[in-house]
């Protein structure tokens, strides 16, 4: 990468957009904005893991980040758009987020749209990389990233381009598909895309089950209405089941209600007058008898 940075003691990341519209010496100021805060965020999601990992009572992922200008002031280069950004606090995990993101876009890349079976990889980090993927696919550009550690002569870097966005697109075909599920639990977000479906049908939600499974939901165009009704609500959702390697499910809606509030006592009342004649006792001395053998 062109340029010289006076990295004084302050590790520098160095973004790097090439190719496709940066030949002209311009990019549309959303499309660069939203690829340097899908970078921000996935630096700042892998640092509170880190974070939360070592026991910080209160995980941030603030590590100071601050863009700063080269020696000339310029941001573009002959064919290219460089943004140097520094690291300013809580250095030591910043760099190990940040080096975990580099890492990731290096394997897509590597592998070349043919992923390893034992290919594992952060799931947060690859559906904020779908979004910039997104990006550089409409404006043919190719990203580099690099990470510049003061006292160490071997920088971490990654180039993440059409061979990245293969092996991205391999790891979202689904591995198999089961009809007729049914999944209770909150239903918490909705939006107009998702960033793992290429086709883009209908709109799409998320639910959060009891034991905090995360399953992405697929509408149709139709249940606009139900949907909204039932928005941060609990909800029954019966249809059919996607499931990927490395993404997280999906379920295509067939139907959604609420889920009705169950009572418990008088389901078990229910199944205990069926086997009333096997336990030869009321509830109260079933009970007693448990308690008393512990």
């Amino acid at each position: 990468m062109a340029g010289e940075l006076k990295l004084n003691d302050d590790p520098i990341i160095l973004v790097r957009l090439t190719k496709g519209l940066a030949d002209r010496h311009r990019l549309p100021l959303a499309d660069v904005l939203s690829i340097m805060d899908e970078l921000r965020q996935m630096i700042s999601e892998a640092g509170r893991r880190i974070q939360r990992e070592r026991g910080v009572p209160v995980p941030t992922g603030d590590f100071g980040l601050e863009v700063i200008a080269k020696d000339d002031g310029k941001v573009f280069r002959a064919g290219s758009v460089e943004l140097p950004i520094a690291m300013t606090a809580n250095i030591q995990i910043g760099l190990l987020a940040a080096e975990q993101v580099v890492r990731t876009f290096s394997i897509l890349e590597s592998e070349r749209g043919v992923p390893e079976p034992d290919t594992t990889l952060d799931q947060t980090i690859l559906r904020r990389i779908s979004r910039v993927a997104r990006v550089q696919r409409r404006d043919r550009m190719e990203l580099e990233v690099r990470i510049d550690r003061p006292g160490s002569e071997q920088p971490v870097s990654a180039t993440f381009g059409s061979a990245g966005m293969e092996t991205l697109r391999a790891l979202q075909v689904p591995t198999f598909q089961v009809e007729g599920v049914s999944l209770y639990g909150k239903l918490v977000q909705l939006v107009d895309y998702d960033p793992f479906d290429e086709q883009q049908k209908g709109f799409w939600g998320e639910l959060i089950l009891s034991d905090m499974e995360r399953w992405r939901v697929q509408f149709k165009s139709s249940d606009v209405d139900k949907a909204t009704c039932l928005f941060r609500k609990q909800v029954h959702i019966t249809g059919r089941a996607v499931h990927y390697r490395v993404t997280t499910p999906k379920v295509v809606v067939e139907s959604i209600e609420p889920d009705t509030e169950r009572d418990y006592e008088a389901a078990f009342d229910e199944l205990f007058g069926s086997y009333k004649d096997v336990f030869k006792a009321d509830l109260e001395t079933l009970i007693k008898q448990a308690r008393e053998e512990d």
